[in-house]
C-alpha cells in the first residue's frame, strides 16, 4: 500500500469505529490521559482539520457539524482530497505545531495519529485492539523516526515517553508502546 492508501485505511478504520458508537460510549475513558471517547473524537476532528489546513496552506476550516462523527467524516474527506492534490507529497507544507515539512511527512503523521487513536478507541470500548498487521508495521516504521525531543515525547509533548515492551512483542504492542501507551491498558 502506498502512503496515501495507508492513511485512507486508517481513516476508514476510525470511521467504522466512530460510526458504531452509542451515546453511552462517549463518556468512556481512553488510554489518552484525561480523555474520554468524546474528547478523542473531538481531537481527531480538530487535528484532521489542522492537517487539511496545512496541506492547503490555508486557514483551519470550522468544524463542519456539531455531530462529531459526521464532522470526522467530512474533515477526513477534505484532508484526503488535500493530500491527494497533484504534487502534494513532494512539496513543503505546514505541519501542525512543527513548522514546515514535506507533504509526505504530514500524510505519514496523520496516518500514525489516526491508526494509534483507533487502538485507543478499541481499548476504551473493550473490543479487540489488534491493529491490521500491514498498517501497524508501516506506522511502527514511521514512528521509529520520530525524534526524542521534548516537543515530541514526554510531558507537554505530542506523545508520552515510550513504554518498554519486549523486542518480540506483537507489532501493535510495539507501536503503541513507542508512542507512550501501555499495551495492556484497561479502563
Amino acid at each position: 500500500m502506498d502512503l496515501l492508501d495507508l492513511n485512507r485505511a486508517a481513516i476508514d478504520a476510525n470511521t467504522a469505529l466512530f460510526g458504531a458508537l452509542t451515546p453511552g460510549d462517549l463518556d468512556r475513558v481512553t488510554p489518552c490521559a484525561g480523555w474520554t471517547v468524546r474528547d478523542l473524537l473531538r481531537h481527531q476532528v480538530d487535528m484532521t482539520l489542522k492537517f487539511d489546513a496545512g496541506a492547503r496552506a490555508g486557514e483551519v476550516r470550522p468544524r463542519p457539524d456539531e455531530d462529531l462523527v459526521a464532522a470526522y467524516a467530512v474533515a477526513s474527506e477534505q484532508v484526503t482530497e488535500s493530500f491527494r492534490a497533484a504534487g502534494f507529497l513532494d512539496r513543503q507544507a505546514e505541519f501542525p505545531g512543527f513548522g514546515t515539512r514535506p507533504g509526505s511527512s504530514l500524510v505519514a503523521a496523520h496516518f500514525v495519529d489516526n491508526l494509534v487513536h483507533s487502538w485507543d478507541l478499541r481499548r476504551a470500548l473493550g473490543v479487540d485492539s489488534t491493529l491490521d498487521g500491514e498498517l501497524a508495521h508501516a506506522a511502527y516504521r514511521m514512528a521509529l523516526r520520530y525524534p526524542d525531543t521534548p516537543d515530541v515525547r514526554g510531558p507537554g509533548g505530542a506523545f508520552a515517553a515510550a513504554v518498554d515492551v519486549p523486542a518480540d512483542a506483537p507489532v501493535t504492542d510495539r507501536l503503541v508502546a513507542l508512542l507512550g501507551r501501555t499495551p495492556d491498558w484497561q479502563p
